[in-house]
């Protein structure tokens, strides 16, 4: 093995794998140790350096997110508020009897039904039976062209209504077989009492099913939704009571109420808003009657303005005898007021008289929700 030189001290650089005994073995001198270890500390130094810009450049990204403002918070659009469920007022009707008359009018179909009070399903004696008119929108049901004609014996499903419409003085006059009265009208005045139209209200029935029978109620053909109802005359209503009167007659004192009725059918008003974000509907006004103001069970009602009730009963027609001096009160003009200052003969205006028939639900059964309810 060969002496190291003087004044070196030799590094003896190891051989991965084992050598053969005959190989030589190398030496490194101290000079070139000294500078590869220079080189290695450079090395590692550098690499050190190179390592050490990634937090540098963390730093400077952060002072920079810490120098800019914050971005602003988009305008997210205002999430409505939950709507309730739009609930409606009970409004259903069931009624049979045999049709009296047929008409159209406004591409409508109209007939009038006579029902009786007896519970017969054909009413023989006019005295017992009540006449209510039934509407067919655009003489349909369910789509399907109804056809009818009077004499046949209907049983209908429906919902009431009111109908509000304008009737001419010429009219009331004639019913009332007292045609002469515009002999006794200011000459000057005759034009305007010609166009003079006082105001009716009344109800009437909107179809939605319709059973044809014959004389013993049995099914000829049927138009709309099934009928499940078996009462001859049945009506349900609920709403809101807006007026209340009584009613005097030789047995005693009917008690009467008008009701708001807000049901699945009723228009909506565009120009008026409603409440929680729903439509605002024009209400059908029904006309209720109490028989000496107490139900079929013998219960005294009392009813004030703003409850809400619930009723059974059945339909019925009252005949109301109204003289022309009240009808002409009833329009609230002045200047048909000053008309009737200058009548000659001015009890006419009492004198003269026209019936009226009324549409109501006589009620058999009530209930009076409570304010809290």
């Amino acid at each position: 093995m060969p002496t190291p030189k003087k004044g070196k001290t030799a590094i003896v650089k190891k051989i991965e794998k084992e050598k053969p005994v005959d190989q030589q073995v190398e030496f490194e001198t101290f000079e070139d140790a000294f500078e590869r270890v220079v080189q290695v500390e450079q090395e590692a130094l550098a690499q050190s350096d190179s390592q050490q810009l990634i937090p540098a450049e963390e730093k400077q990204v952060e002072q920079k997110a810490i120098e800019q403002p914050f971005a602003p918070k988009k305008n997210h659009p205002v999430r409505p508020m939950p709507q309730a469920k739009e609930q409606y007022d009970l409004n259903l009707v069931v009624v049979s009897g045999v049709i009296g008359s047929v008409w159209g009018k406004n591409n409508d179909v109209f007939a009038r039904l006579a029902l009786s009070q007896r519970g017969r399903l054909v009413e023989t004696d006019e005295k017992f039976a009540s006449h209510i008119t039934l509407r067919f929108a655009d003489g349909m049901i369910g789509g399907a062209p109804i056809s009818i004609q009077p004499g046949d014996v209907l049983k209908i499903q429906g919902y009431l209504v009111h109908r509000e419409y304008q009737e001419t003085l010429r009219k009331f006059l004639d019913e009332a077989n007292a045609m002469s009265f515009l002999d006794y009208v200011d000459p000057a005045d005759l034009s305007a009492w010609r166009l003079l139209t006082l105001e009716r209200r009344n109800g009437l029935v909107n179809a939605l099913a319709m059973s044809l029978l014959d004389g013993n109620g049995k099914l000829i053909a049927h138009f709309g939704e099934l009928i499940h109802e078996k009462s001859l005359n049945r009506a349900q209503v609920e709403g809101i009571v807006a007026r209340v009167w009584e009613y005097r007659h030789d047995e005693g004192i009917d008690l009467f109420a008008r009701i708001a009725v807000y049901d699945e059918h009723t228009p909506i008003d565009s120009k008026r808003a409603g409440n929680f974000g729903r439509a605002r509907r024009a209400a059908h006004y029904i006309t209720i009657r109490f028989s000496n103001g107490k139900t079929s069970s013998g219960a005294t009602i009392r009813l004030q303005m703003k409850m809400r009730i619930r009723v059974v009963g059945e339909l019925r027609d009252k005949a109301q005898v109204v003289t022309l001096r009240d009808e002409l009160l009833k329009t609230g003009s002045s200047e048909v007021a000053a008309m009737m200052q200058r009548v000659t003969d001015a009890g006419q205006l009492s004198e003269i008289r026209n019936q009226q028939e009324s549409l109501h639900v006589l009620a058999t059964a009530v209930v009076v929700y409570s304010s809290t309810g």
